[in-house]
């Protein structure tokens, strides 16, 4: 697989959402014509582009295998009618590829295979076909060796959910009224956030051309925070904790859950955190998309609403390796206690068809972590004073059974209580407590029990 520079596209999501797409989300507002009334149709499509699609999505796979046989010298590369042959009589198994690969650069390739028909006039419910597609062509017809059905599960599934977000994302940052360096510069960063988009505009000559903008170029609204500080985090008890690190966090609403909801993704959460010293520089990774929702009440005190969603999760570093995609039903409420404070809470079930928790017991499978399938649950609330957001909490633990790996349970909790103090305009400080446990119950193996606390402060910012 290509892996595709995703932290590079979300540091260019990062900061042109903070600058290139604020200002032109703030002059949008500002218009006095409304979004709907925009002349219409946008650049594309008044019609799916089956073939275009078609050819970019079997460009994603031959592009691989060509580095792959004729620059890697990757002997999985040799194909052959009696390798697709033997892929199909012999079907699935699981493979052992590391952690980072399987729930990372999988999902990100998927979200290519996406991107193929979303940029080419298909619906998300008609690009998550595309997805599934591709994936499958590349285990069973790209390599010579069995398809992996884990890849499938997580390219397919992780790439739909990663897939949209990204070309919402780079729908904001393009400009089809721009025109000279500014209009190079945000195509250019499109094309990092969402490259198969940014192909699909070249091909048909929209790179450069001038004219209107789609009408749901950007969301009802946008919530962005984030926090730079550092973080200890202990083993049994803080006072056990290693010397602090540098971390960086950033969260972006996009949309207004107890508004947005009629699409798939008119709302999403984008959660991401760059850590120093660490195995890995991208510790964490979440995209939660709201697929549908109903309204239950509105009322002068409480908005109650029910939304159905997709959820992508991906955290590594050294305390702990847990990723995988998720469905929830989510009850969200607004509480409104006067017009300058406000409440938001979520109770959420989820199920986990396939997920990935670290192991101690890798002997055997040759993995450092277990895939399994099991279920979650999630409450939270975060109070609001005057649009700045002071405390919140949020609690979510799930249940996995291993399906590959150490046969048994694991049990995964967490518990995150976050204070935030505005100091000046949109900058503050913030404190953050977290505690992470984790309960292995095996057949075979001595249990494990796992208790890591953390302490985070930085300086804390508001963008919206």
């Amino acid at each position: 697989m290509i892996r595709i520079p995703l932290i590079l596209s979300l540091c260019l999501t990062s900061v042109l959402g903070a600058q290139v797409v604020e200002e032109s989300f703030r002059e949008a507002l500002a218009s006095t014509e409304p979004a709907h009334q925009e002349e219409s149709p946008p650049f594309c499509c008044q019609k799916k582009n089956f073939g275009l699609a078609t050819v970019e999505l079997l460009a994603v796979s031959a592009l691989p295998w060509y580095v792959n046989r004729h620059l890697a010298d990757d002997t999985t590369a040799d194909l052959s009618w009696k390798s697709w042959k033997k892929n199909i009589r012999e079907g699935f198994e699981w493979d052992p590829n590391s952690f980072k690969t399987n729930m990372f650069d999988h999902p990100f390739h998927g979200s290519v295979y996406f991107n193929s028909a979303r940029s080419n006039g298909y619906s998300f419910w008609g690009s998550a076909s595309f997805a599934f597609a591709g994936s499958f062509i590349w285990e069973f017809f790209g390599e010579n060796n069995r398809g992996a059905i884990n890849d499938w599960a997580m390219t397919s599934i992780g790439g739909i959910t990663l897939g949209e977000t990204l070309h919402r994302t780079a729908k904001m940052i393009r400009d089809n009224r721009a025109t000279g360096a500014a209009r190079t510069l945000r195509e250019l960063g499109a094309f990092f956030v969402d490259p198969v988009g940014g192909f699909s505009r070249l091909v048909r000559g929209e790179m450069s051309k001038v004219g209107p903008n789609p009408s749901d170029r950007f969301p009802g609204s946008l919530y962005t925070t984030g926090m730079v500080g550092f973080r200890a985090i202990g083993d049994g008890r803080l006072k056990n904790a290693e010397p602090a690190t540098f971390y960086a966090d950033l969260h972006v609403l996009y949309g207004n859950p107890m508004e947005d909801y009629k699409r798939p993704f008119d709302t999403f959460i984008l959660s991401t955190q760059i850590n120093g010293e660490e195995k890995q520089t991208l510790g964490l990774l979440q995209m939660h998309g709201v697929l549908y929702g109903k309204s239950l009440k509105r009322s002068k005190s409480v908005d109650h609403l029910v939304t159905f969603d997709m959820m992508f999760d991906y955290a590594n570093n050294r305390t702990y390796e847990i990723g995988g995609q998720s469905f929830a039903a989510t009850l969200r409420s607004l509480w409104k206690f006067s017009e300058r404070t406000q409440l938001r809470t979520i109770v959420q079930p989820s199920f986990y068809p396939m997920a990935a928790v670290v192991s101690e017991y890798v002997d055997f499978i040759l993995r450092d972590y277990d895939f399994g399938s099991g279920f979650g649950f999630r409450t939270g609330g975060t109070l609001f004073h005057q649009g700045n957001e002071l405390l919140s909490w949020n609690y979510r633990g799930f249940y996995t059974h291993t399906m590959n790996g150490a046969i048994g349970n694991q049990i995964v909790h967490f518990l995150w209580l976050r204070a935030r103090y505005p100091l000046w305009r949109s900058l503050g400080i913030g404190i953050d407590w977290i505690l992470y446990m984790r309960d292995g119950y095996y057949r075979d193996f001595p249990n494990i029990h796992r208790r890591n606390p953390e302490l985070r402060v930085g300086a804390s910012f508001v963008w919206r």
